[in-house]
Order: structure tokens, then sequence, then C-alpha cells
């Protein structure tokens, strides 16, 4: 079964979709939030909250979206947030 992955950023007013993009199901997803989060930006140049899910809570994510606002779950059994 072929797996994919959908990145969907959509406004908190209504939730209109702003972006969408298609990806392979065996690419990293955490590997891609800052070029999301910075691609977003750049297109709508708007003061955004991004909401993103556990996947986002790397060490290498929070050191490339520390210029952007952020929040996120972080999951319970992960070391750091213990």
């Amino acid at each position: 079964m072929k797996q994919f992955i959908l990145d969907l950023i959509c406004s908190g007013d209504g939730d209109i979709p702003l972006s969408l993009r298609v990806a392979d199901g065996n690419e990293v997803n955490s590997a891609m939030f800052e070029t999301l989060m910075a691609d977003s930006y750049k297109q709508w140049q708007i003061d955004a909250l991004f909401v993103a899910d556990a996947a986002v809570y790397t060490e290498d994510n929070l050191q490339m979206i520390v210029s952007f606002r952020w929040v996120s779950r972080v999951i319970a059994s992960l070391t750091a947030a213990k």
C-alpha cells in the first residue's frame, strides 16, 4: 500500500487552507517543519502562530524555529519532557 504525508497549513479564523503539500510517506516529517514555516511566512507575511504535532520537538527543529511563534504538545514519554 502506498503511503503519503499531507502537510496542511490553515488560517485560524475559519480554517481556510493556505498551503498544502503532499509528500512521500517515507519522508521524515520532523525534518520539514522549519522549511514549511519559513515558506509560509515568506508567502503570506503574517504574524502567525504555528501549531504543530509532537514531531516538531527535536533539538534541530527547536534551534531552527526560534524566530517563529509556535505551540506543540510534547509527549510525556519524551526524555527531554521529563
